[in-house]
Formats: C-alpha cells, structure tokens, sequence
C-alpha cells in the first residue's frame, strides 16, 4: 500500500517507518534502456519460475482496479494469460470504410464497441513456453495464445488513465490536486484503518 522509509549512505541504507511489505521480496533488475515488456520478462524468467502466477504491467498507467476480483477471475477461466481491457479514455470516432471508400458507418468509440489494451496483465509461468526472445508481449506471444484461445480479456469499466503525453500528466496533476485521485485505492483503506 504505502510505506515511508529513510535512505542513507547512498542507498546502503535503508529505514522503514511504517511497513506493510514485510513478506514481499524485490528484485531490482536492468533490463535495458530500450527493452519491451516481453524483453523484460524474458531476462527476469529465472527469478519466476517457481511462481505459478505473477503479475506485470506498463506503469505508465492508473486505475482503480479491484485486483482481487480480477484475480479471481483469471483464475476461474483456466486461461495462461490475462490482460485488462479499457474503454479508450478520449473522444473520438471510429469510421468503418468499405474497400472501395465507401463509408458504412461512424461511431463513438463506445458504440463501436472499442476495448484497448490497459497495461495490467496476470500471467502464468506457461507464458515463457509461448514467448521467444526479443518478442514484444502483446503481439506474438498474446497471438499465439489467442490463436489457442488462451488469452482472458477483463473488461474493466471503473477508473483508467495513461500517462503517456505531456497533456496526459498535466489532467493526473490537476486531478490530484483537486483531490480527485480514484486510482489511490490505498487511501480509502488507510482511511478505513483510521490512519
């Protein structure tokens, strides 16, 4: 959830004040400057190959999303790999253009059924048997399980957001400073703890 800690002695140091990642092990591993997301899970394979389950994500993202439910879910479906479906969060028309040019229809994103990838995946250790090195996650290890319709799509309707513009970041500052930060799902818990 959160934890304040003081680091000293150029990071040889390290105090934490409050503490609820008592059972967590970190692994802080340079993948690469330039390295995509199956890059990376490719070099950090070794340290999960005794969890049956794990979790990645892009971290440009925010969302208020009830990982636990989410979870639950992917478990059910028996699936190897899961990824959170989002509605674009922009305004915009989709057009559907016959290949003559011909235009048979514009919509609104929402009426043309339009889910994108949010960034915030559950994956089994099955994946790596599906991945090659190099490999860009969502496209030929995801289209090799969709092709084995191994892949769990959670379509998720609450709180998301990227930050990937400059315009993206301003609206998330102008919104946490409003305090309008649904994506800070551990202040409802902080607060229910009386803390």
């Amino acid at each position: 959830m959160s934890n304040d800690f003081v680091m000293t002695d150029g990071g040889r140091g390290l105090e934490l004040l409050r503490n609820d990642i008592a059972s967590w092990k970190i692994h802080f591993v340079d993948t690469g400057l330039s390295s995509n997301v199956g890059t990376r899970l490719w070099k950090v394979r070794h340290l999960l190959q005794d969890e049956p389950m794990f979790l990645a994500n892009y971290a440009d993202g925010l969302s208020d999303l009830p990982h636990p439910e989410y979870q639950r879910l992917f478990e059910a479906s028996g699936k190897t790999a899961a990824c959170v479906c989002v509605r674009p969060p922009s305004s915009g028309h989709v057009a559907r253009v016959e290949p003559d040019g011909n235009v048979r229809a514009v919509e609104t994103f929402e009426e043309a059924d339009l889910w994108i990838n949010g960034g915030y995946f559950i994956l089994r250790r099955e994946i790596f048997d599906h991945m090659n090195e190099g490999e860009e996650l969502v496209r030929e290890p995801f289209q090799r399980l969709i092709d084995k319709q191994q892949l769990y799509g959670h379509r998720y309707t609450g709180f998301w957001q990227c930050c990937d513009t400059f315009k993206e970041k301003q609206d998330l500052d102008q919104r946490f400073s409003a305090g309008d930060r649904p994506w800070q799902v551990w202040e409802a818990a902080d607060a229910a703890a009386g803390i």
